[in-house]
């Protein structure tokens, strides 16, 4: 399932729009480099190696500005950056660290992610 969201591009100075495969297994979101890239967003300079379920990775962090999910808006929102590979069809995905800040639900019936604010 795809999620469509906005992520401030700092290069141009507005939201840029795309879509990346919702993923409640991946404890980080992972974004493509070019993608981050394309948006001017800032390399925090550390590599770390991650497991994921097609074995270990190496990605760097980077932080985002600003991603708008519907009208909901987090800042500053530290993403892992790595390469996809052509086969994957996505230029990455959500994972909890977005996702623990809602309360979520998968309605499979409207294929839509129904997302509130978490009352802290």
């Amino acid at each position: 399932m795809f999620v469509d969201i906005e992520m401030w591009s700092i290069k141009e100075k507005k939201f840029r729009n795309m879509a990346i495969l919702l993923d409640t297994g991946a404890s980080v979101t992972t974004i493509s480099n070019f993608i981050l890239d394309g948006l001017g967003c800032v390399d925090t300079n550390q590599e770390i190696i991650v497991t994921t379920a097609g074995g270990a990775i190496k990605v760097c962090t980077k932080t985002i500005p600003r991603i708008k999910i519907g009208s909901l808006v987090l800042e500053d929102v530290e993403v892992y950056s790595h390469d996809f590979p052509d086969e994957c069809f996505s230029d990455g995905v959500l994972g909890m660290n977005i996702l623990d800040q809602f309360n979520f639900r998968v309605n499979h019936d409207k294929s839509i992610i129904e997302l509130e604010n978490r009352k802290w």
